[in-house]
């Protein structure tokens, strides 16, 4: 019974966030408490405690969060262990550095029951994810050195060939592991579990529509998978916006707005602390895409007003994307609107105007775009 346990770390100094977040997970895990850096890494070292998550206070006595964090990388019995940060305030400069020393997730205090529960499931099932895919790249690194596995050639030499693609094909599992990792931290707070997914495959329905039907377009295969996936990351620089902006549970003022605007450029900032996580095509394509998908055709979007194909391809596609689902998703102050409303809102281009092109493959694909809505829709539990 005792293997079927599965144990938190809480790390706190703060005795109502002690209170709080083991009441919130005490029906599902068993908590393991420490309330300094010391206690934090004797907690994480016992090998007796199988610790399933850690959720780290970033005001840590003794030992700051990246300490921890550092040491973690470094074992690689606590590696697989992931680590939620919370914070009450979080400047740009440590939200990157939180990422970067390799935080699951970043958690603002005061959080609610269910934005913990939320954040805790979905960071174990990430890093189960990129664990499996890890094990995964090193199985392709001992066929490349055993010569085990594969087919060998008359002269008994493994066949580079097969080995090349086996590993292309991990690296690329385990690269758009990380970029649905990263880019769902975006969008843990507001409980939109399927806003990245839907992107994703909208963009890769668009991008396949150009490789078949629009050649001059000289869009070939590698690159509209490698857009889909760099997708993902559309939205990253928000979990650098406040919560008392992100989750408003009214309209923003402009100012407030003008905030969640940097998102756009906030989230590059984030990309180039990851850029190890990436591919140069990948880092490419997630950055001209986190920073360009709000602009708009005619001009009128954000952060630089690009028009017309000033604005890469990449993030044109991802626009769209984005701006149709982010119609049929709910948010703190407006409902979600159904399928013909949300379509006949872009095609009219009440939410900007877009590539006529690119319109042109969305109007094509009504059927198909209407099915990812229904197979990824958002539970309304």
């Amino acid at each position: 019974m005792g293997e079927s346990k599965r144990f938190i770390l809480l790390s706190t100094c703060s005795f109502k966030l002690l209170n709080d977040v083991s009441k919130a997970l005490s029906g599902e895990y068993e908590i393991v408490k420490a309330i300094d850096g010391a206690q934090t890494i004797r907690a994480i070292s016992d090998k007796s405690i199988n610790l399933a998550c850690a959720i780290i206070d970033l005001n840590q006595p003794n030992m700051n969060v990246f300490q921890i964090l550092g040491l973690m990388k470094k074992s690689p019995a606590m590696k697989y262990i992931p680590v939620i940060v919370m914070a009450e305030e979080l400047d740009d400069e440590n939200a990157g550095k939180c990422l970067d020393n390799g935080a699951a997730d970043v958690v603002m205090v005061p959080v609610s029951a269910a934005k913990i529960r939320f954040a805790v499931n979905r960071s174990i099932k990430n890093k189960i994810y990129i664990r499996e895919l890890e094990k995964k790249l090193g199985e392709i690194g001992n066929v490349e050195e055993n010569g085990t596995s594969t087919e060998t050639n008359r002269d008994g030499a493994v066949d580079s060939e097969e080995k090349d693609k086996l590993r292309q094909e991990a690296v690329s599992n385990l690269e758009n592991g990380f970029a649905n990792m990263f880019g769902s931290l975006a969008e843990f707070r507001v409980f939109n579990k399927n806003h990245i997914k839907r992107v994703c495959e909208i963009t890769k329905i668009l991008c396949d529509t150009f490789v078949n039907y629009f050649p001059e377009s000289n869009l070939d295969k590698e690159d509209a998978e490698c857009i889909a996936n760099a997708s993902c990351y559309h939205d990253i620089g928000k979990i650098l916006i406040p919560d008392e902006i992100i989750l408003k549970p009214r309209k923003l003022t402009d100012a407030e707005f003008d905030v969640v605007k940097s998102h756009t450029t906030k989230g590059c900032e984030v990309l180039d602390n990851i850029k190890e996580f990436q591919s140069e095509k990948m880092h490419h394509y997630s950055w001209e895409i986190c920073r360009y998908h709000h602009e708009r055709y005619d001009g009128s979007g954000y952060p630089e007003k690009l028009k017309g194909e000033n604005i890469p391809f990449s993030a044109q596609i991802v626009s769209i994307a984005d701006a149709f689902d982010a119609l049929m998703t709910n948010t703190t102050y407006r409902k979600a609107l159904d399928f013909e409303k949300a379509y006949t809102m872009i095609i009219e281009g009440e939410c900007g105007m877009f590539s006529p092109l690119i319109t042109q493959c969305f109007k094509m694909n009504k059927d198909k775009i209407e099915e990812v809505s229904i197979k990824y829709a958002d539970s309304l539990t």
